[in-house]
């Protein structure tokens, strides 16, 4: 197997790079460029490569990031220089919280680019490693680039080509395949069985749970709902999921069975450590919208074309979704999915995640009313 040629082993190698705080060499087709994740951008760690990049250094932040730092409407993802002392101050910082006055010199006197498409895919491979989508930049010095893989094999370096990192969602989702399954008796329901499914690009496992399979009929009850850590597990009151999950396993006790589609989406795709650093906006008194775009994010991460993967993998084509997500029901009818019914949930009202209803009411359309 030529591996160059294997655009899934490439994507996945360049996630876990970043992932695990290493640079990634990219190829423009021109150029070589060295990209580092804010969150792994220290002095000591860029010091190390300084003698072989060239002096200028670049900051490449998303639109969503643009927009909130430059308070203007931006069309396309940016970059711009920076100079070290920039990296002196509380640098994640900028990331992390609200612009205040003390960001405001970060600002001035810059010049602003539009990113280019390899600019994007660093930017989309930041996102899939559930890292800061941001990333410092420099060039490698043309000095270097006779003998360019012996440098990159000297530093411990992988080079990627931009273009082999291309439609990364669709890669991760075509590469998902089912690896274990078992049955795992429930409260009130003792037939379920747990279908264990890996995304061999990017590594995450998603779960289906059948609940009793011998039950399901060609219409299948639907629930497709993106772990919740804090609200699952812990029962935190700053969001119904943990309600919503428990309330759909009881429906399809009573209804005929169903599948629960348990994807790895943290907070909204963002990761949990992403989740909890919107919170800490949130209690600054953002909204829960405005806080991941804060740091970065779109309003909403997730790739619905995961569930629809799995689903046609246990050739489900009839559903009954319960949900009051329209994304997630347009996601379904564009893959093929005859959605029958949708079936609302009920979320209790506290004064925890009485704003977080609001505004998905108000800025996501969700289908319900506080």
């Amino acid at each position: 197997m030529n591996l160059k040629s294997n655009f899934g082993i490439i994507i996945d190698r360049a996630i876990n790079e970043l992932r695990t705080g290493r640079p990634i060499a990219i190829n423009d087709g021109v150029d070589y460029w060295l990209f580092f994740n804010v969150e792994h951008s220290q002095k000591k760690i860029l010091n190390q490569f300084e003698s072989y990049l060239d002096k200028k250094k670049y900051l490449l932040i998303t639109k969503q990031k643009a927009k909130n730092s430059f308070n203007s409407n931006f069309t396309s993802n940016i970059y711009y220089e920076i100079e070290d002392k920039t990296l002196n101050k509380t640098f994640i910082d900028f990331f992390i919280n609200p612009i205040s006055s003390e960001h405001k010199d970060i600002f001035k006197d810059i010049v602003i680019h539009k990113s280019r498409e390899f600019h994007d895919v660093c930017l989309e491979l930041s996102k899939n490693a559930k890292m800061i989508p941001a990333l410092i930049f420099k060039k490698i010095s043309k000095k270097n680039y006779k003998n360019i893989d012996k440098l990159f094999l000297k530093l411990g370096l992988l080079e990627f080509y931009y273009k082999d990192l291309k439609n990364q969602n669709k890669h991760i989702s075509n590469s998902i395949k089912l690896v274990s399954k078992a049955n795992v008796p429930l409260p009130n329901v003792e037939s379920t069985t747990f279908n264990i499914f890996k995304s061999y690009i990017g590594s995450r496992k998603h779960i289906a749970v059948i609940i009793k399979p011998e039950s399901i009929k060609k219409t299948t009850n639907l629930r497709i709902h993106s772990s919740c850590f804090t609200g699952d597990i812990f029962h935190s009151e700053k969001c119904d999921c943990g309600e919503q999950l428990n309330d759909s396993i009881k429906y399809m006790i009573n209804n005929g069975g169903g599948v629960i589609l348990y994807l790895d989406q943290e907070g909204r795709g963002i990761g949990l450590a992403n989740k909890m650093r919107a919170y800490s906006l949130q209690s600054r008194g953002l909204d829960t919208i405005d806080a991941d775009n804060n740091i970065g994010f779109l309003d909403d991460e997730r790739d619905f074309a995961v569930a629809t993967k799995i689903l046609n993998l246990l050739k489900i084509k009839q559903v009954n979704v319960i949900t009051n997500n329209f994304s997630k029901m347009a996601s379904l009818k564009k893959a093929g999915i005859k959605v029958i019914k949708q079936i609302n949930t009920k979320p209790t009202i506290n004064k925890f995640n009485k704003n977080y209803f609001e505004t998905r009411y108000k800025k996501t359309g969700y289908d319900f009313k506080i």
